[in-house]
């Protein structure tokens, strides 16, 4: 659960959720369709009372709910009767909160259960997407962004590094989509192979077949803006042959990344693409060239493009 305080928000799931469920309320669709896309995304936590995240589940949605102004009413009567009951204290002292904790979270759960419970019955208008999310990416073109290290610019800092000094660049990290869609007809999303190793000088087509180390990633999103900031450019068009794609990262067991892989989370929570841009406990910069070492060849990674390209690079 990783809690870390008395608060509704001091869990990580709690702290996710809230972004979460900005993200679902942009989404055209009634209350009902969107409490069931919040409940697919957290399938235990939300149907099983024995989880250990269940209370909070329905206490932050019924709190963000009510503070984004959305009226549902199933989710308003389980939250105040998991308050009534106590279910959320119960599994507070069960996972070791101390009483005094419990306190200070009853009252707390006290002031959610009164503003729940004075809670419009109807929703207030709220902004929406009108339309599908246009595609920023394209499948078979090869990408490239600016990195120092490993890492790309952050698209929510700019090209400042913690300390406020200036971000400066000493190469660049390719990748190539492969996958696309859109969650629920409107949200897009990526499933990117990106090459672990960086290079020094902006990437050419015709180098795209050098043993980079390629690795396939869960889906993300790529929002113009962080398109732009992150300052990715298009090199050129890659002959992918789809079916060996498809035989080279077929799905193999459930946890392991498959090519096809959902990118409904991925598009629910916006999960950007400069993650698959940032260094890892394994970063080539860090851990495979100083220890003189290459990644594993496996189902997510291989060592060059041409094991799916369908002729050559010219």
């Amino acid at each position: 659960m990783g809690a870390w305080g008395t608060g509704l928000y001091s869990s990580d799931m709690a702290a996710d959720m809230r972004a979460v469920i900005k993200s679902a309320l942009r989404l055209p669709f009634d209350e009902d369709r969107i409490v069931d896309i919040l409940r697919d995304g957290e399938r235990r936590a939300a149907d099983d009372p024995g989880n250990e995240d269940h209370t909070t589940f329905w206490l932050v949605l019924a709190d963000q709910l009510e503070k984004r102004g959305v009226a549902h009413a199933p989710t308003r009567e389980k939250a105040i009767a998991i308050i009534d009951r106590g279910d959320d204290l119960m599994m507070m002292e069960r996972l070791g909160m101390k009483p005094a904790d419990l306190r200070k979270r009853g009252a707390k759960l006290a002031e959610l259960r009164a503003r729940l419970a004075a809670a419009p019955l109807l929703s207030k208008p709220r902004a929406t997407i009108k339309a599908p999310q246009n595609y920023t990416l394209e499948i078979g073109l090869l990408y490239a962004c600016p990195v120092k290290g490993s890492n790309c610019i952050n698209p929510y800092r700019g090209k400042t590094n913690f300390d406020g000094s200036p971000w400066i660049p000493d190469g660049w990290r390719q990748f190539v989509i492969l996958e696309r869609g859109r969650a629920f007809d409107y949200l897009s999303w990526y499933q990117p192979l990106v090459c672990r190793k960086p290079v020094r000088q902006k990437p050419q087509l015709s180098d795209a077949g050098a043993d980079l180390w390629w690795v396939l990633d869960t889906p993300v999103t790529c929002p113009q803006r962080h398109f732009d900031s992150m300052e990715i450019a298009a090199i050129g068009r890659l002959p992918i042959d789809m079916e060996k794609a498809q035989a080279r990262f077929a799905k193999r067991r459930p946890s392991i990344v498959h090519l096809g892989w959902s990118g409904r989370g991925a598009a629910v929570n916006d999960i950007t693409i400069a993650n698959s841009m940032h260094p890892s406990s394994h970063d080539w910069e860090r851990y495979y060239e100083p220890n003189g070492l290459l990644p594993e060849e496996g189902p997510t990674t291989m060592r060059s493009l041409g094991e799916i390209l369908a002729g050559d690079l010219g």
